[in-house]
């Protein structure tokens, strides 16, 4: 008995020993508030729950900048628009760590001088590059966008319906098989007969994988999800880099990359996991069109002010071209609609789920726009959260409603001051962001041009809020619609 209790008692103070060390801190001078949390998990729970209500309620009671508890990580949360330049701009907020963090606990690789490897990779996204990515894009869409009609999901060709009829789907799986699939392809290359490596399975692995993305980020082992170590596993059976680098139709981003690794002498292993990032980044793109297309078929208005506008640009445009020839977009042609943009730009304000992260390289003393001074300590990591602006009443009228022209020739305010950034999607660091946009906006245009689609009765979903840290936000559930082309239409290409 006295054994058990002295044992007892050594792991108690064991446990208190550790709380002291690891969870326990007093707040010192200048610093931001904290958030009181629990003993254990911190902030963890509430903000797990709904992190965008958490951090409103945190801000009413703290101010514009406090800091929370997840686990044994202590992150200072920025919640001013005014200051986001500051926050992008402190050379002691440093995204390096956290990308390695990524790289090492979600995706089992390292790379060797990263920010070289990135710099110079993020040109292949770019300027005339961007150009040919869209053109490639732009020609998988319209093979995806046959097939949907002439194939089923395994890829078995069956009847073409006639008279108008209407094919149904769900719309993720729609969506997967039009734009996740022109966007592998535009990645990849078109994948042999043999391979595993191949869309739709991926596809469906990487829903799988991205349950478990937070939990894997913040360091918990894979091994405590057997499901997502099974889809992993799946994952990781790609091409060898010969192989891909054996492709014509290979991404200059993965080319580059691919090369730049092997003259790093890092191993296959290693090659395919940054193969994964690039595209679970381009994942993002996937979800933005989802919701798009979703947010077109729950508001008619939205299908048919969006219809309206690209028809007038494709008859603006016939004008150039005979009936039997592709209609011609550029990137100006895609920027100058404006219902366009609004409806992108607002559905990613609506389903954000992104958090900018650094690590605080040394004890610094932060500068808020308004001149108040904070000291944020060294080992700390800090952040902002782009979707607790998104949903801000003070910025936007009703935030939590989706208002297909909310961005058009719109300005917006906070503390009577306007909002230089009123939507931040993907970060300040990601060199794609205006491709992926461009791509989802490529797409919707196409859609609107070529299909008449509507949501069957009684169907709806949400985005869900459990798994806020991810760019763009899952939904809760599948949603299931009918489509069918229309009678007549002129095939859009992308030069």
């Amino acid at each position: 008995m006295v054994a058990i209790s002295m044992y007892l008692f050594a792991a108690s103070v064991a446990l208190v020993a550790v709380y002291l060390k690891y969870l326990y801190r007093r707040r010192r001078r200048d610093e931001p508030p904290m958030v009181p949390g629990g003993l254990i998990w911190g902030n963890c729970k509430e903000f797990g729950e709904h992190a965008v209500r958490f951090l409103h309620k945190s801000n009413k009671s703290c101010g514009d900048i406090f800091t929370i508890r997840l686990l044994h990580q202590y992150l200072t949360i920025v919640m001013d628009p005014h200051s986001y330049d500051r926050f992008t701009r402190e050379k002691n907020f440093d995204f390096d760590p956290i990308q390695k963090q990524v790289n090492h606990n979600v995706f089992s690789f390292e790379l060797i001088n990263p920010r070289k490897m990135l710099k110079e990779a993020g040109k292949t996204v770019r300027g005339h590059y961007m150009n040919n990515i869209m053109q490639s894009f732009s020609k998988y869409l319209n093979e995806t966008f046959a097939d949907i009609s002439t194939k089923d999901i395994l890829g078995n060709l069956h009847e073409i319906p006639k008279g108008g009829k209407w094919c149904t789907s769900n719309l993720r799986v729609l969506t997967a098989r039009t734009v996740f699939t022109s966007l592998f392809k535009t990645i990849f290359g078109n994948p042999r007969p043999e391979d595993t490596f191949e869309p739709m399975s991926v596809f469906e692995n990487f829903e799988i994988y991205h349950k478990y993305f937070n939990y894997m980020w913040l360091g918990l082992p894979s091994s405590l999800f057997p499901a997502a170590t099974k889809a992993l596993k799946a994952l990781v059976k790609q091409p060898c880099s010969s192989d891909l680098l054996s492709r014509e139709d290979l991404s200059h981003y993965i080319r580059f990359s691919t090369e730049y690794m092997l003259n790093c002498n890092q191993a296959e292993a290693e090659i395919m996991g940054h193969n994964l990032v690039y595209l679970h980044v381009n994942y993002n793109t996937f979800r933005v069109s989802f919701w798009a297309m979703y947010f077109l078929l729950e508001h008619r208005e939205a299908w048919v002010a969006l219809s309206t506008e690209v028809q007038a640009a494709i008859d603006e445009k016939k004008q150039y071209c005979s009936n039997d020839e592709p209609v011609v977009f550029n990137l100006e042609d895609v920027d100058s609609l404006p219902i366009l943009d609004s409806i992108v730009k607002e559905t990613m304000r609506t389903t954000s789920g992104v958090f900018m992260v650094r690590a605080i390289a040394e004890d610094t003393e932060f500068e808020m726009e308004n001149g108040q001074k904070y000291y944020l300590r060294k080992g700390d990591k800090v952040a902002m959260y782009p979707p607790a602006l998104h949903k801000d009443p003070e910025i936007f009228e009703e935030p939590e409603q989706f208002k297909y022209d909310r961005f058009v020739d719109a300005t917006f305010y906070k503390n009577g001051r306007e909002v230089k950034n009123p939507v931040i999607a993907f970060g300040s660091l990601c060199p794609g962001k205006r491709l992926a946009i461009t791509q989802s906006k490529w797409f919707l245009m196409c859609l609107v041009n070529m299909f008449d689609l509507e949501l069957l009765e009684g169907q709806s979903t949400c985005p869900d809020s459990a798994y806020h840290g991810h760019e763009i936000l899952p939904p809760k559930n599948d949603v299931e619609v009918r489509f069918r082309h229309k009678d007549s239409f002129q095939t859009l290409s992308f030069e």
